[in-house]
């Protein structure tokens, strides 16, 4: 299955840490983002990872799983999209 991880970790050292943790996974497609293709497993090894690197108090971490076709009924804003409303 794909996922894409997204991330908002306050402090360097961890942030610097759980992207070369992602890094082994999957592809780093933005800063704090990560196309990941992975089956359940693989997934749960993530999860777990992820919750032995970040700080939940401080921390944010999504992992959305997505077929690799536009996320539909979405907002997109910046350079790729300009302001589109899919």
């Amino acid at each position: 299955m794909r996922y894409l991880v997204t991330y908002d970790v306050v402090d360097n050292k961890r942030r610097t840490k759980l992207f070369k943790f992602l890094l082994g996974y999957g592809i780093n497609v933005e800063l704090s983002v990560f196309e990941i293709v992975v089956n359940n497993e693989g997934l749960r090894e993530i999860v777990k990872g992820i919750e032995n690197i970040i700080d939940p108090k401080e921390d944010a971490v999504f992992i959305f799983p997505y077929s690799g076709e536009p996320i539909r009924n979405g907002i997109y804003h910046g350079k790729n999209y300009g302001d589109v409303f899919v």
